[in-house]
């Protein structure tokens, strides 16, 4: 787990397979894919992080402050943690149990948006599909080496201009 955590899920599996003190061969003989030994190792972690994720946002007060804490929370988690990031980007979309929890989070995300709108504090114009893209583009500049250091500054700044009021 912590060659994923360090690294993210296409950590090399030789890596993985030395820290935990068996051969490579065991490994695969044991868990028999790399999406199998990602559904064993990180569907639980992944979804303690994103059931707190979840309950941060919905103790927010309003709409607005619950997408807030929403979107920054995600892009904190894929910032902190690459294994997190390779899930929420649906890196490897064969680990069912991973992309099944990461589904619940995206469906979160949806229904703030939703609340949002129905509280006329969003514009309408915002939707699931560009919380998706604006999660991804901070998922995939946070761990690029030759993304511009402004990126998380841009990516506010998006959020902040779709806001009504």
């Amino acid at each position: 787990m912590s060659v994923f955590s360090r690294r993210g899920l296409s950590a090399p599996l030789e890596e993985i397979a030395r820290e935990a003190g068996v051969s490579i061969g065991t490994l695969y003989n044991r868990v028999g894919s790399r999406e199998s030994l990602i559904d064993a190792v990180i569907t639980a972690i992944a979804g303690e992080k994103l059931l707190a994720l979840k309950e941060q946002s919905l103790s927010q007060p309003s709409p607005r402050a619950r997408l807030e804490a929403f979107i920054a929370g995600m892009i904190d988690l894929q910032v902190a943690d690459p294994a997190l990031n390779d899930a929420m980007l649906r890196r490897f979309p064969n680990a069912t149990s991973l992309i099944e929890t990461c589904d619940r989070s995206t469906a979160l995300g949806r229904d703030l948006i939703d609340d949002a709108h129905a509280a006329g504090v969003l514009s309408p114009e915002f939707t699931a599909d560009d919380l998706m893209t604006v999660l991804w583009m901070a998922g995939t500049a946070s761990h690029d080496p030759s993304a511009p250091a402004g990126w998380r500054r841009v990516v506010d700044r998006s959020i902040a201009a779709v806001w009504i009021n």
